[in-house]
């Protein structure tokens, strides 16, 4: 992505319902895994390392990320070991194998080669650890938005599981997640298709009250994830285990 929209994230991952929200859910996820106490942890992809100190509440958390503006950002946190590296062919050298977890939070999309990636991220999964994964919905989805933020693609959740399980993973749990919003999401993305001039227009934050709402209703859904899975949502989240 472009340093101006890791800088837009930068300011308002702290606040914004959807990030707020989704580190709630994903917390949700990984505590029904019950890992041990100071389990060892890789944020694939970790961007500016919103996610760390949630992942660090888990136990000790390794990340590594391509860009530099916003390794940087991620480093200046002091959460953990956080590496320059890409997937599927540059993982630091310092990343230790064996993980607990490894979480692949929104990365998928970015890499070429997302089959090999999740093939060279089993080599440093132990044989009891799980992969936690999202990824954004719906290739007619797709919008200026995805272009902006350098999308290779968006996945169903049929074309995720079979690409998981194809490369060396069992998926245990599956499904759509931001579903409760769908609806308004799916005539904000018509509006972008018919009406954007495909311009950067920025991450903004809602007023108060309305990021408020959005969050409340978003979050709402970490009661079911994990347990049920919602039949169509914006993103997938996928719990898979080695093979």
């Amino acid at each position: 992505m472009e340093n101006e929209l890791f800088d837009e994230m930068y300011k308002v991952e702290s606040r914004h319902w959807w990030f707020v929200a989704r580190r709630k859910i994903i917390g949700n996820v990984i505590e029904q895994l019950r890992l041990e106490k100071n389990s060892s942890i890789l944020d694939a992809g970790c961007g500016n390392g919103d996610n760390l100190e949630m992942l660090s509440r888990y136990g000790d958390v390794m990340a590594m990320e391509r860009e530099e503006n916003a390794l940087q950002k991620a480093q200046a946190r002091n959460i953990g070991n956080v590496f320059k590296g890409e997937l599927p062919s540059h993982i630091h050298a310092d990343i230790q194998k064996d993980k607990d977890l490894i979480v692949l939070l929104d990365v998928l999309e970015h890499i070429d080669d997302d089959a090999g990636s999740l093939e060279a991220l089993g080599n440093y999964m132990n044989d009891n650890g799980s992969l936690v994964l999202t990824v954004p919905a719906y290739q007619f989805l797709w919008t200026s938005h995805d272009e902006q933020h350098h999308h290779k693609r968006r996945y169903t959740v049929t074309q995720l599981k079979t690409l998981i399980e194809n490369n060396g993973w069992n998926v245990s749990y599956i499904s759509y997640f931001n579903t409760l919003l769908f609806p308004l999401a799916l005539i904000d993305r018509i509006k972008q298709k018919w009406f954007s001039s495909g311009e950067n227009e920025g991450l903004k934050m809602p007023s108060t009250c309305i990021n408020a709402i959005f969050e409340k209703i978003f979050s709402f859904e970490s009661r079911f994830i994990g347990k049920i899975a919602f039949p169509f949502g914006l993103s997938i989240i996928a719990v898979a285990k080695k093979t």
